[in-house]
């Protein structure tokens, strides 16, 4: 019984370690501003999305990678987003309004500009084009093609590649090359 108890101190001790390093490793990918300032406005919910859930697989890769589950909602003005880690330790709790912005949040470890800055990445690979288009200021740009059989999404500034999107069959790979960063997603269930 007493080596039960040790084993579940042991385990709870590792948790804690893993998470600790996690979330300071979360928090670090988003610190970095963007040089340009700000760029892209948020936009609506698209009506494709209104009325789904999704539940994905995220892993973030700048100097470490870490992996989060997030389930996001969509209704008709707003998104309600949810990330854990894997053993189901809640890291983020956020409303966002199209109208009010960010109007609840509830996270120890990621301030309201990590959280916009996240939701800015959906909407970067899961809003269509033309909404996008209409976030973005007038010296960035952002174009669709078909690169190696997979649709691709480019942003850029003055011509430079400033985020890649790729699109395969298995996940979504969203390259930030200005604040040096990763996204991995994988969508988990159905729409």
């Amino acid at each position: 019984m007493r080596i039960y108890s040790l084993l579940k101190k042991f385990k709870l001790a590792i948790l804690i370690t893993v998470l600790i390093t996690l979330l300071s490793a979360c928090s670090s990918l988003f610190t970095s501003k963007v040089s340009q300032g700000d760029f892209y406005t948020l936009q609506a919910v698209p009506e494709t999305l209104v009325g789904t859930s999704v539940l994905e697989s995220i892993v973030f890769k700048n100097k470490q990678m870490q992996k989060l589950l997030t389930q996001v909602e969509y209704y008709e003005q707003s998104l309600n987003m949810v990330a854990m880690t894997y053993s189901g330790l809640p890291i983020i709790q956020a409303k966002w309004h199209q109208y009010a912005g960010l109007v609840d949040l509830v996270s120890a470890q990621f301030s309201q500009d990590l959280v916009l800055q996240f939701i800015r990445d959906i909407q970067w690979v899961k809003w269509p084009v033309s909404s996008i288009k209409k976030g973005l200021s007038a010296e960035y740009s952002i174009i669709e093609f078909i690169e190696n059989g997979h649709k691709v999404r480019e942003i850029k500034h003055k011509e430079q590649v400033f985020v890649k999107v790729t699109y395969t069959a298995e996940r979504v790979i969203l390259e930030n090359k200005a604040e040096q960063y990763e996204l991995v997603i994988e969508q988990l269930n159905d729409k």
